[in-house]
């Protein structure tokens, strides 16, 4: 019945300039054209169920507002040829693709990309590659330094996200394995049962140690383990690095406790400070209350975790496919109404949107400075957070064990099968002996954050290397401790010319990532510090070996000092909206 109304060809080979063939798909309107394109190239399958349905637009709307669509499958997935090499072929399979829609019929030499998740990555690569006929893009949940915020962040390992889609890719590969039916199924059989078993596995040590990756299904993980500092592997799929050649106009959408946050964020600086005209003067950002999985479910709730932010705040394709095509029309079709520029955002807490011209909006930067009367970790009615520095000079220490990790509790998290993300109770996290909690007093008046967060500490550890975490939260009245924001850093990467000496006191930030958020009235803020977020994180086993890379036997215990006070002010920095 569909394909009464609208004109739909499948499995065309579109060629690639070193010969590979792409499986592509495309819906038109009915009769000859030319209309304006937009191009998705998506790394899962090209039925129409998958792609109406899961994903951030239904083409079908985009024909019936007047657009041809380009659905291609990128290299070495499901019936497109070549090698599956996670991040690398997108730009000049990209380039390869506009110049073929160039030559169609159909095609009127304007075309808008857009994507979710990789195929959002694959679209910022389209875009980087220089068209001009490229006049627009959308972006979800993504993104654009796969070094940064994707495989590491701060320098550690993303363990959970990376095991999950590792295994995942793994049965996505099994039918081009090279080897015989009966070890085909053997091989998707245990990687079947791991993703299953996922909470044991990603306990595994040394962190490589995988059997059921085996026949070369996802050779990427073992790569990336390798490359596990910034180097020019890295460096030649940094999209951030090519903000001067884009001109489009972008799009870029994701929720606040998406676990690409600090991607998206991080591109709109770049593209707003360094990116070509008109895109950077013309760049729109949208954050909603959402996790990650938010996006791909079309009758999406508007709740997180135990939170709930009312229908308002609501996701899924019925959201995003309208903006995605307002901005098409806009910059596209060249319609003077459309979505317009500026940052949209959620703002959590008071539960409504905003709108400001510019991230961030006008404000102070406010600093809540750590206080306690010094000892082993500071319980949860004993450390305080002030706004003078404290006079005295103390300290509070907690002992690190690798083998009993602080653990992963909601957050901005995507591990499937592991954890589920967003916001949830941290009390239990806090009554830990490895956890350490300041808390404001009683707030008698709101204090609405919206900007960068982060956290100064002095600190040092009796281990040669070791990590420190800071997480945010608000404290309800009834005391649930409810999650915001959180950060790590890893001291071999923090000072990797200077090495850490046990004992040496060091000035660390960590950074928790932008926020938008507003502690309410009868409410309390604190700060967790820690030494673990595991499994999000790859846990640091206090050696020099650094991460994951030995076992339990090669780990030791560390004894962490957190110091506050006069001449060593360890604080909490919010951005706090002016008025």
């Amino acid at each position: 019945m569909m394909d009464d109304l609208i004109h739909i060809e499948r499995g065309h080979s579109v060629l690639m300039d070193d010969g590979t063939k792409l499986v592509t798909d495309v819906y038109h309107p009915h009769g000859d054209g030319p209309w304006p394109t937009l191009v998705f190239r998506v790394r899962g399958s090209l039925s129409a169920g998958f792609i109406t349905h899961v994903l951030m637009l239904n083409p079908f709307l985009a024909v019936e507002r007047g657009y041809a669509v380009v659905i291609q499958q990128v290299r070495g997935r499901g019936l497109s040829e070549g090698e599956w090499d996670p991040f690398f072929n997108e730009g000049k399979d990209g380039a390869d693709c506009v110049r073929w829609v160039l030559d169609q019929p159909w095609c009127d030499g304007r075309i808008g990309t857009y994507g979710t998740a990789y195929s959002a990555f694959s679209a910022l690569q389209l875009v980087a590659q220089g068209f001009d006929e490229v006049k627009a893009c959308t972006v979800l949940g993504t993104n654009a330094n796969p070094y940064d915020n994707w495989v590491y962040t701060s320098g550690c390992f993303e363990l959970g996200w990376n095991v999950y889609w590792a295994y995942m890719l793994g049965i996505e590969s099994i039918g081009r394995l090279e080897c015989g039916v009966d070890e085909r199924a053997r091989t998707k059989s245990d990687l079947s049962q791991a993703i299953i078993d996922l909470p044991e596995v990603v306990r595994r040590l040394p962190v490589d140690q995988h059997p059921e990756l085996r026949n070369g299904v996802s050779p990427c993980y073992e790569e990336w383990l390798e490359h596990s500092l910034y180097d020019e592997y890295w460096d030649s799929i940094n999209i951030l690095k090519k903000a001067p050649q884009i001109t489009a106009p972008i799009l870029s959408i994701v929720g606040w406790h998406d676990n690409f946050l600090k991607s998206h964020f991080d591109l709109y600086r770049q593209i707003t400070s360094v990116g070509a005209e008109p895109g950077r003067s013309n760049h729109r950002m949208v954050v909603g209350p959402w996790e990650h999985a938010s996006y791909v479910n079309p009758f999406s709730t508007s709740s997180n975790g135990v939170w709930e932010f009312g229908l308002e705040a609501a996701s899924g394709v019925g959201l995003s496919g309208s903006l995605v095509l307002d901005w098409m029309d806009r910059w596209v079709k060249e319609e003077t109404s459309g979505e317009s520029c500026g940052v949209r955002y959620w703002q959590m807490g008071e539960n409504c949107w905003n709108e400001v011209d510019a991230w961030p909006p006008a404000g102070v930067e406010t600093c809540w400075y750590l206080s306690s009367t010094g000892g082993e970790a500071a319980a949860r009615n004993e450390g305080e957070l002030v706004l003078e520095t404290p006079e005295s000079q103390l300290a509070d220490t907690f002992d690190y064990d690798p083998a009993d990790p602080t653990p992963t509790v909601g957050g901005k998290i995507l591990m499937p099968f592991i954890q589920l993300a967003g916001v949830y109770d941290q009390t239990p996290v806090e009554e830990r002996s490895d956890v350490a909690c300041y808390t404001s007093p009683v707030l008698t008046e709101s204090v609405a954050v919206s900007g960068p967060v982060k956290c100064v500490l002095w600190v040092s550890t009796s281990a040669v290397d070791t990590d420190f975490t800071a997480k945010l939260l608000d404290v309800e009245p009834d005391g649930i401790a409810a999650n915001l924001a959180d950060g790590i850093v890893r001291l071999s990467r923090a000072f990797p010319n200077d090495p850490v000496g046990p004992g040496t006191v060091q000035k660390v930030e960590i950074d928790l990532w932008d926020l938008g958020h507003t502690f309410l009235p009868g409410h309390q803020i604190r700060l967790e510090v820690a030494s673990a977020n595991f499994p999000r994180f790859d846990r640091n086993l206090n050696v020099p070996s650094g991460a994951g890379f030995g076992s339990l036997d090669d780990a030791v215990v560390a004894t962490q000092t957190v110091y506050h006070g006069e001449g060593r002010p360890s604080r909490l920095v919010l951005s706090v909206a002016a008025g």
